[in-house]
Order: C-alpha cells, then sequence, then structure tokens
C-alpha cells in the first residue's frame, strides 16, 4: 500500500498517512485530510476513497456501462457543472457526477411509497396534489396532473402520471432516424423534430448527435386513425390535422397544396404544426418512403424534396419537368427521378424473345428513335427504361390492324401516313410545311406518324386518340410470367425474399431427405474402407518383421559359405603360432629359422623330381 498505480496517472502514487488542508484533491476537488496518496513528480493528489473508485459502473439512469473520467463537463442528471472526476458514457455524451453515480438506489417499491424510474435520477413518490395552487404538469405527457396517482420529485418539480410512468419505451425505433434512440435527460439540446430549444428528456442517438423531444418521438403515424398529430416521413416537424373550417379559411387558400400530388384541395389532410408552408393528404402521407421500381432496377428509390439545383431536372419516365414544389422518388447515386404518379402502377407488354417491361409514355423526348422502323417517336410511345429502347405504338407486333372505337362508328385500319387525299401533290409527301389533324382531337398531328383510318368516310385517327383499345391487344404482366412494372415497397420486396428463402429451405431438406439413404448405403462401406486400412498397416508391420528375419539369415547363409570354403579347401602345410612368434630375437633363434626354410626347399625339390 505504499505505492498505487492509478489508471489516470502515469507517475506511481505514493501512500501518505496523513493529509494536508492546503493540498487539493484532483478527483472531488476538496481539501486532503485523512490518508491519501500524491506524486512525487507532479502536483496530484487524491483522497484514498477516490482513488479506490471504481474504473467502470453500470447506472439504472443509463443504459450503457459509464467510465470514470476526470474532465469538466454538466452532469445529465443534476444538470450542474462537474470538475474533477465523473461517469461518463463515451457513445452517448452523457456524464454523472461520481456522488450522482454512487447515491444509493431503490431496487423496488419502498414502504413510503418511494419508487426508482429510469426518468429521473432521484426516487419518486405519490405526490399529494392538494398542496399545489396550480396542477403540476406531467414531464411526458404535458398535460396537467388531476388525479392523486401522481409520482414525482419535488425537490426538482418534476412529475409523471402513473399510466405515462408505465407505458413510456425506454427505447424507440423512429423513421426520422435509421439508428435505435434511447431517453436521456440532457440540460439543454434543440430537437432535430421541431427544432425547438428542450431541456430534460429527448430520445437521443449519442452517436449521431441527433435528440427527439419526448412530444416528436411519441407521436403516433398517419396509420393510426383519429390522430390531431402525427409525424410523417417527409417532413421533420410534427403535422397536424386539419378540419374543414380550416381549409376554408384564407389562410389555407389559393396556392397551398398538397406536396406530394400538388392538388388544391386540402381536405382530409395535415399542415405542418410550426410555420412551414407544408401540406399533405392524409392519403398522400401513407406513400412507402423507399422503394424499388423497375425502371431503375439497380438501386432503391427514396421518397423527398430535389435539391434546389435540380428543380429543373426532368422525369426519368415521362421527361415531363419535376416540379421543385412537389416530392419525388430519387436515386442520388444515378441522377435518377419519378414523379409520384410515374411511379405508381404501370402497364407493361412484352417485346421481343425476352421481356422487355414497355411503359406508355406521352411526351416527345428530342432525339428518341423507334428501335423497329428506326424513325423520330412521337407524342405517345413506348419504353423500356430498364434497356433504353422506344418503339412506336403501331410498331408493337402484336398492335391490332383493325379496330372499333367510339369515335367512329365504322372500323378503322392501321395506315401508313400522310394518305393521298391530303396531298396536293404525291411529290408534297415530304414537304415538312404541309399540316395534318386528327379528326378526333382536331389538333395538328405528326405527318409521318401511321393513324387508323376509314377509307368510306375519310375519317383519321391518330394513335393517341384510340389507346384505349390498342391496351387490351397487348400482352398484360398476368401473360409475362408474373413480371410486373408496379413499384414494390421494402415490406413487399422483404417479403418476396422471405418467401424464396423458404423455397430454397424447403429444397434443401428434400435434398437432404433423398441423401440419407445414400448415406445409410455408404455406412457399411466406410466400415470395411476402415478395416481393410486397419489390416493394411497390420501387413505392412508384418512385411518388415520379415524383411529384418531375413536380412539376418542372409548374414547367417554368407558366414556358413565362407566356412565351408575354407572346410573344402584347407593348406597341405600347417601354420603353427610358433611361426609367427616375435619373442625370438636372438641370432640362434634367426639361424634355426634359416636352417628350417632351407630344409623345406629341398624336400620340395626331391617330391617334385
Amino acid at each position: 500500500m505504499s505505492s498505487f498505480e492509478h489508471f489516470l496517472h502515469k507517475h506511481t502514487l505514493s501512500f501518505i498517512q496523513e493529509g494536508y488542508q492546503i493540498f487539493i484533491c484532483v478527483g472531488c476537488k476538496k481539501p486532503i485530510s485523512g490518508p491519501f496518496y500524491s506524486c512525487p513528480h507532479c502536483i496530484f493528489y487524491l483522497h484514498y476513497e477516490c482513488a479506490r473508485l471504481e474504473l467502470q459502473i453500470q447506472h439504472f439512469f443509463h443504459p450503457c456501462p459509464l467510465f470514470l473520467i476526470l474532465d469538466s463537463d454538466t452532469c445529465n442528471a443534476c444538470f450542474m457543472e462537474v470538475s474533477g472526476f465523473s461517469y461518463c458514457c463515451f457513445t452517448c455524451y452523457f456524464t454523472m457526477h461520481v456522488e450522482c453515480a454512487l447515491k444509493p438506489t431503490i431496487s423496488s417499491e419502498s414502504d413510503e411509497g418511494l419508487i426508482q424510474h429510469f426518468t429521473h435520477w432521484h426516487p419518486l413518490s405519490l405526490i399529494d396534489l392538494n398542496i399545489f395552487y396550480d396542477k403540476p404538469c406531467c414531464a411526458i405527457c404535458e398535460k396537467p396532473c388531476s388525479t392523486n396517482s401522481t409520482y414525482g420529485c419535488s425537490s426538482c418539480n418534476f412529475f409523471l402520471h402513473n399510466s405515462c410512468k408505465a407505458t413510456i419505451p425506454r427505447s424507440i425505433n423512429h423513421s426520422f432516424h435509421p439508428c435505435a434512440l434511447n431517453l436521456l435527460t440532457y440540460p439543454n439540446y434543440t430537437c432535430n423534430g421541431c427544432n425547438r430549444d428542450c431541456s430534460g428528456l429527448t430520445y437521443s442517438c449519442g452517436k449521431c448527435r441527433f435528440k427527439l423531444d419526448i412530444r416528436c418521438g411519441l407521436l403516433p403515424t398517419v396509420e393510426t386513425r383519429g390522430a390531431d398529430m402525427i409525424q410523417n416521413i417527409m417532413h421533420p416537424h410534427p403535422l397536424a390535422r386539419l378540419g374543414n373550417k380550416d381549409v376554408d379559411n384564407t389562410r389555407f387558400g389559393v396556392g397551398h397544396r398538397c406536396r406530394a400530388c400538388g392538388e388544391n384541395d386540402l381536405d382530409h389532410s395535415f399542415s405542418c404544426s410550426i410555420s412551414c408552408d407544408f401540406f399533405i393528404h392524409t392519403s398522400c402521407a401513407e406513400l412507402p418512403k423507399d422503394i424499388h421500381h423497375p425502371f431503375h432496377l439497380e438501386h432503391p428509390l427514396s421518397l423527398t424534396y430535389l435539391p434546389l439545383q435540380l428543380h429543373g431536372a426532368d422525369c426519368s419516365s415521362c421527361n415531363k419537368p419535376l416540379d421543385g414544389f412537389l416530392l419525388a422518388y430519387r436515386c442520388d447515386w444515378c441522377n435518377f427521378n419519378l414523379h409520384k404518379d410515374c411511379a405508381e402502377f404501370k402497364p407493361s407488354f412484352k417485346y421481343g424473345n425476352y421481356l422487355h417491361a414497355l411503359t406508355l409514355c406521352d411526351k416527345r423526348p428530342s432525339l428518341f428513335h423507334c428501335t423497329v422502323c428506326h424513325k423520330r417517336v412521337n407524342k405517345i410511345f413506348l419504353r423500356c427504361f430498364v434497356c433504353g429502347i422506344d418503339i412506336h405504338v403501331f410498331c408493337l407486333p402484336s398492335a391490332p390492324k383493325t379496330i372499333t372505337h367510339k369515335c367512329h362508328i365504322d372500323c378503322l385500319s392501321l395506315t401508313q401516313s400522310p394518305l393521298e387525299f391530303e396531298l396536293n401533290r404525291l411529290e408534297d409527301a415530304d414537304n415538312s410545311d404541309d399540316e395534318f389533324y386528327c379528326d378526333v382531337c382536331e389538333e395538328k398531328r405528326e405527318k409521318k406518324d401511321s393513324v387508323y383510318y376509314c377509307a368510306d368516310c375519310k375519317f383519321i385517327a391518330e394513335v393517341g386518340c384510340v389507346i384505349s383499345e390498342l391496351v387490351p391487344s397487348y400482352n398484360t404482366p398476368e401473360e409475362q410470367n408474373g413480371v410486373t412494372s408496379r413499384a414494390i415497397s421494402k415490406d413487399e420486396d422483404d417479403s418476396a425474399i422471405e418467401t424464396r428463402l423458404a423455397e430454397l429451405n424447403n429444397e434443401i431438406i428434400e435434398l437432404s431427405a433423398k441423401s440419407k439413404p445414400l448415406i445409410q448405403e455408404r455406412e457399411p462401406l466406410n466400415i470395411e474402407i476402415m478395416l481393410l486400412n486397419e489390416k493394411h498397416l497390420q501387413l505392412q508391420g508384418r512385411l518388415q518383421e520379415i524383411e529384418t528375419e531375413l536380412w539376418q539369415i542372409i548374414r547367417i547363409t554368407d558366414n556358413l559359405e565362407v566356412k565351408h570354403f575354407l572346410c573344402k579347401h584347407q593348406p597341405k602345410h600347417r601354420i603353427t603360432e610358433d611361426m609367427f612368434s616375435t619373442e625370438a630375437s636372438t641370432s640362434g633363434g634367426l639361424s634355426l629359422s634359416a636352417e628350417q626354410a632351407r630344409h623345406m626347399e629341398d624336400e620340395s625339390k626331391v617330391q617334385n623330381s
């Protein structure tokens, strides 16, 4: 205990038994008294109790772990300044005094009626409202507390309805923000929903610095029928329901229209409760935020306001200019835009050997040409937005050659234009100055576009005026193997994915069931293979033993062959050890050996003769 390593200081601290009032503890900022720790290199002093504080704690007032730090901030519990040690959550930027964090808590309701609730750091008790001249308001719903079933903290002027206390969620998922929001308290913040400056309870995402006050966080959505105040993904502020008397008021008169469809009729609609010029029909407020559309398969489209610099852009479907006042579906990655109406259901038709989702367009593009006849497409045509091909309505192979239409009593036949009777001379067929008109709409038509014609009456109808008779003859989505071009929401897309996953799981189960007999048939073979492998190992061991024995036998055989040869070919003279004795070192011994040698030579000569 004479030395101590503290995680907030780089030097080793020395223990001193008695403190001095002139020293100030860096942890609690109070004079040192009693035992303490001191740094011999720095002006760093800690009470013994401050030095032994836990590095990490879990507190009921905050869902995340709190870590001990040395910093200056504002306590999120008592809203007082913090100097010295404090417990902090680095994710939520939430700070508590050491004294606030270490106060005793109540695990359950006590005999005095005290409870501990995550909305307030002090224990809450039942409040007698008779002692108040003005009824206090609930910190959650902001309505007066009128019943005796009210809990509160009188010292902090914090009160809760019993029903609000029981139903308020500690964490929510909100359409305004992708992360989960936790209920916390902050001394000062600006609500990202209504832009109000607030204090106290807030639903917060500390990582993104996003905060919503209680009212914006708990407002119902448009799906909640009969709500007077709702929240919607199309506008950050709360939306208030408009009554008929509000619609008739001059404040909501000419010039105000729905931000989704552009209609001026604002009956059954909502408006911004702050001061924004934002109105939306109840039905339009139910539009999905994100959709997957067949016109743009690469990315989902998000419902949004277009940036000011893109207000002059065109819809990628109908090529009409986008109204910057209205909402549109947009892909920022590809600069792809769709009107709300263009994003709704559209008929699709089959063309060619593979499927093209052809959509009717009624606006002439500047430089588009028909894929079939290679002539410029005019007014009304079919387009595959995925592949970028354009086709005249009358060039589609399934287009009827003869139709009946309510505009004329006789049948109309598809005919090349211009007709001979319309020309003064055949040479004028290519004269661009001539004007030709449709007998249905009595408006100027394109001279070289085919028309539906009655030869008896010389009645001419351009394709766009009789399109209602052409559409039923085209291949409909039901004839295209279930392919459709309507906008698909995320929920529908997720449902389709889940269905496909379920089908794949069923296929896996079927394949597993089919493979079980095969696996069962393989098991005896696997066992037999395993036994054969073991026998093979045993035989290899026996082979090594036999090879060792054979080598020993070969050595013995070699020795026996040598002995047999020596026995069979013995020398005729016998050499004794005396012949190789080294002890005969005298001259007499040497002369004797020489004499013996001469005697042996003489005997050899006699035998040879």
